[in-house]
């Protein structure tokens, strides 16, 4: 019964996201902190959604999979001291982000092995939070799959650091495809961090291939 509160969780910030982000778009206010005021995209309207849906749909399934399938590897359900919430949520964190980054930067971009692949993604050049669904399943397999193996790299976490770890993990990936740089607190972090990703995009010769902290290309060289 926890992994699905975890699971419906999840979704419910991801949903509470793209509304606001949705009305943002469409908000005579809002309008003037969108990076770009077109996505530029170079695929139709039908592929988008087509891809958009196809990729929900795939996630979906591999998340209910792995999350009831292989819980063993995933989480326990026992009392802990409170830093080891922390401890894990760091570790996992850290962990994720650098294997990204690798994977982000050399298969995807400097390697022909998955850069068709990848190259899909890129047809927005200046991203809204659809586009974080405009993608090749191969390419949404392999990011869960990532962060599925990053929490079992560390012998599994809480239920509840998972809890907090996949429900800012799938809002975040919506967060970082905004196209929203709003210098104001709370959200000033969160534009920025759109707005390299926004950079990202222009190119498939871009950098700042990290997908939670920009620590990776800060230590690599990469940060535009």
């Amino acid at each position: 019964m926890k992994v699905l509160i975890v699971i419906l969780i999840s979704y419910a910030s991801a949903g509470l996201a793209q509304l606001v982000l949705g009305l943002t778009y469409r908000s005579p206010s809002g309008q003037k902190y969108l990076i770009s005021d077109n996505p530029h995209r170079s695929v139709s309207n039908r592929e988008l959604y087509f891809r958009a849906y196809l990729n929900a749909g795939v996630s979906i399934v591999l998340i209910f999979a792995v999350m009831y399938g292989l819980g063993e590897y995933l989480y326990y359900d026992h009392g802990v001291p409170w830093w080891r919430y922390l401890l894990e949520a760091f570790t996992v964190i850290l962990i994720y982000d650098f294997a990204y980054y690798f994977m982000h930067r050399y298969p995807f971009h400097e390697w022909k092995i998955l850069r068709g692949v990848h190259s899909i993604h890129h047809a927005s050049r200046n991203p809204r939070f659809i586009d974080s669904l405009l993608l090749h399943p191969v390419e949404t397999v392999l990011g869960l799959s990532l962060f599925f193996g990053s929490v079992a790299l560390v012998g599994g976490v809480h239920i509840y650091t998972l809890a907090a770890m996949f429900t800012t993990y799938t809002a975040f990936m919506i967060l970082n495809h905004a196209g929203v740089d709003y210098p104001k607190f709370p959200f000033k972090t969160l534009g920025i961090l759109a707005a390299k990703h926004d950079r990202h995009h222009h190119s498939m010769l871009s950098g700042n291939y990290a997908a939670v902290t920009p620590l990776p290309d800060i230590i690599f060289g990469t940060v535009e």
